[in-house]
């Protein structure tokens, strides 16, 4: 059989070729950036500051501000009072009253820090507070959670008749009983894409209270208590979620106390091009922790629940 000279040519090309690509794919793999194997974190475990009542590990983002203006209305219903469907229509389900107020602005120091002040209209109370994530969930779990800490400081500026009304004062008037402190750890997973949840360790601590007593058990308030909360998101559209939160307060004094009741909200969230809407109903009075912790006094066993909105404005600065 013949070998003719370009087949030799053929064979001697192929042969010095071979290695050469090889140690070309050898050098390319050199110079190949590394692939990023690092965990990614989780983002948006909760899509606005707040489920209902309960505070959420998100935060302002950094350099933006957040206007708020937050309603309460009044009970939409009162099966404790005589005629409660007339009562309930004579001021419109509630929508002709107003349990409270509040205006906030939120700054985002960094992204995962913001400061922020507000006024209530219960209460007349002023609030300054910190909320800082300084855990962040990852996609693979390694970290489980994400965790942030809240921090509000109130001032009540109510005239001093209001503040010690009832009270035997032989006591002298001070400037420190105006004011009150909630600290509470935010700790939440996101689950999967669906479903979120959180669970919220608080203390409260309030520098003046009256004497009051939960007559089930003659236990008197005190200054200071510790308050469990629960929070969730279960997404069931692309668009829709239900939410709810609930506040379970520890101590003697709150324990089948007749007057002072655990807060509870329910509700929806409807995502609509960037902006995202918190519709919900609530036993609690009040639109900060210091107000509705320590004074919910309506029941939703007694059906005595009230509509609430927020509407907010960010500006990049």
């Amino acid at each position: 059989m013949k070998i003719t000279k370009f087949k030799i040519a053929a064979i001697i090309l192929l042969t010095t070729a071979v290695p050469s690509i090889n140690a070309q794919d050898d050098l390319l793999s050199l110079v190949e950036e590394p692939k990023d194997t690092k965990p990614k974190k989780v983002y948006a475990t909760f899509k606005t500051l707040k489920i209902g009542n309960a505070q959420t590990t998100e935060t302002v983002k950094k350099k933006h501000l957040d206007y708020r203006i937050s309603h309460r209305f009044g009970n939409a219903y009162d099966n404790t009072t005589k005629n409660p469907l007339n009562d309930a229509a004579q001021t419109g389900f509630g929508f002709d009253n107003a349990s409270d107020i509040r205006n906030s602005l939120e700054y985002g120091i960094l992204d995962n820090l913001s400061v922020g002040i507000g006024r209530s209209r219960l209460n007349k109370l002023v609030d300054g507070s910190v909320k800082w994530r300084f855990l962040t969930q990852t996609t693979d779990f390694s970290i489980p959670v994400s965790v942030a800490f809240y921090g509000s400081m109130g001032y009540t500026h109510r005239p001093t008749t209001d503040i010690y009304a009832g009270v035997n004062k032989n006591f002298a008037t001070k400037e420190s009983h105006r004011v009150n402190y909630v600290s509470q750890l935010i700790i939440a997973s996101k689950l999967n894409s669906a479903i979120s949840l959180e669970l919220l360790p608080t203390y409260v601590y309030r520098n003046f209270i009256k004497e009051n007593i939960n007559t089930n058990n003659n236990s008197a308030d005190v200054n200071g208590f510790v308050s469990i909360g629960f929070g969730g998101r279960i997404k069931v559209t692309k668009r829709v979620s239900v939410i709810g939160d609930y506040y379970y307060n520890v101590g003697n004094y709150f324990t089948n106390n007749p007057n002072i009741k655990n807060p509870l909200s329910l509700g929806v969230e409807l995502e609509t091009g960037g902006h995202v809407f918190s519709l919900f109903f609530t036993n609690a009075t009040g639109l900060v922790e210091n107000n509705y912790l320590p004074y919910t006094t309506d029941s939703w066993t007694n059906a005595q629940i009230k509509f609430g909105f927020s509407i907010s404005r960010t500006f990049a600065l």
